[in-house]
This record gives structure tokens, sequence and C-alpha cells, in this order.
């Protein structure tokens, strides 16, 4: 029997969905910003749109408002350490540690994820507590890879090309 919630908690049903993981990054003056963002979904292939969310609260607003450009990376498998910094203190964000470089586009990027969209912000829309950012996809990098899944609050690699193949058999 299903529970009927008429205050619904929308972050306890969405722990249930499987999202990948993202780290989106930009900068303003050569100070770069990024967060952990699972909420990064395609929205138009003509033109080329992604949308995901930003926090009203996010330490990145600011930066990614003036910039009006933004990095998105697309987490591979073995990257688990970086969704957790990008989700953690802003301040270790950037660490020079090798993880990350600056592109020759500007912004910021994060070495091996499966991909990078280098994109413009064409909206940013007021909804509840966070805003929409929609972006036009100016340029994409991909290496390839397998995509870092977040699913009821923890990250988890994608399954092998065999462990698919028998769950579909």
């Amino acid at each position: 029997m299903s529970v009927v919630q008429h205050t619904p908690d929308l972050r306890g049903t969405f722990r249930h969905a499987v999202s990948s993981a993202w780290v989106v990054t930009s900068a303003y003056d050569e100070v770069p910003v990024g967060f952990t963002a699972i909420s990064v979904v395609s929205v138009s292939v003509s033109p080329p749109l992604v949308s995901f969310n930003l926090s009203k609260t996010s330490s990145s607003r600011t930066t990614i408002e003036r910039s009006g450009r933004v990095a998105l990376h697309l987490l591979a498998d073995h990257q688990e350490h970086l969704a957790h910094r990008f989700a953690g203190d802003r301040n270790r964000r950037f660490e020079p540690d090798g993880e990350w470089h600056w592109h020759p586009d500007g912004l910021p990027a994060l070495r091996d994820a499966v991909c990078r969209l280098d994109s413009r912000v064409v909206a940013l829309t007021d909804a509840g507590d966070s805003f929409v950012v929609i972006a036009q996809v100016e340029a994409q990098e991909t290496s390839g890879g397998r995509p870092l899944m977040h699913h009821h609050g923890s990250y988890h690699a994608s399954p092998t090309d065999r462990l698919a193949e028998e769950a579909y058999r």
C-alpha cells in the first residue's frame, strides 16, 4: 500500500532516482568556482541546450551570473572524491593537486571527466529556493569512460557492459 503525503518530501522522493554526477565550474577575474550537481539534463538538441539547478545561496551564484559561462563535467566512475570535494568546503575545491587546470577557454577544467561541455548561460529562471540555469553548449570534449552515478545519497560506479547485458536478458 502506498502512503499519501500532503506535505511532499521531494528530496526524499528523488533519492530513489538514479542520476549522473556532474561538476559545474565557472570563473570570473581568474577566480574559479564550482559545485557538484546531479540535476543536469539535456533540454534541446537544436540549439544544444542543457539545464541544471543552482541554489540561491550557492557560493558560485555571483560568479556564474557575472561570467555568463559554465563548464559542465560528467564525472567518471573513479572520481567520487571530486564529487565529494565540490560538494564540500568551497575553499578546498580548487587545490593545486593536478585534478584540474585552466582550459584555453578561460574556465576551470577537471582532468579525466567522461565529457566536458563548455557552455554560455542563456537563462536564469527563478524556481523556489533555486534557479534553473539554461546554458547553450558551445564546445564539447569527450574522453569516454563510465560515468559516476548518484543514488539514495551515495555515489556508485556505473555497471559494466557485461552486467548491463545480463540484466536485459
